[in-house]
């Protein structure tokens, strides 16, 4: 075999070793869990209400994507789960309605990071004012 014949060869096997890579997305054994708590305050700056808030939307990126990937709701409880993840790092980011915000919504983002084929990750609660 040439010279030229064995680097394209390495080359070959170099490309087919990172195509074959997994990055971080859907497909895995691993997940992501947390909660959303919620402080209800009205628009003269009063606490009314506060707790883990259901029906509330946790979207998910992954790896360094600038965009939303999927999307879940939280339980009445506030919890959320993704689940079948693949290791590697993800954002997390919640949205809430805020009358005294810029264009009355604020939102809250986290990043976790899985290392392990089945690891289950939590992440601190999340708060929001609604």
């Amino acid at each position: 075999m040439t010279q030229v014949g064995k680097i394209g060869w390495a080359c070959l096997i170099g490309i087919c070793l990172q195509a074959c890579k997994k990055e971080a997305g859907e497909g895995g054994l691993a997940s992501i869990k947390g909660k959303v708590y919620g402080y209800d305050i009205n628009s003269y700056g009063v606490l009314v209400d506060s707790g883990y808030v259901g029906d509330y939307r946790v979207s998910i990126s992954y790896g360094d994507h600038a965009w939303f990937d999927d999307d879940t709701r939280t339980s009445p409880s506030g919890d959320f789960v993704f689940q079948g993840l693949q290791k590697g790092r993800y954002r997390l980011t919640v949205y809430s309605q805020c009358d005294t915000c810029a264009f009355n919504q604020t939102y809250s983002e986290q990043w976790a990071e899985i290392s392990t084929a089945k690891q289950e990750v939590e992440v601190p609660d999340f708060v929001i004012f609604d």
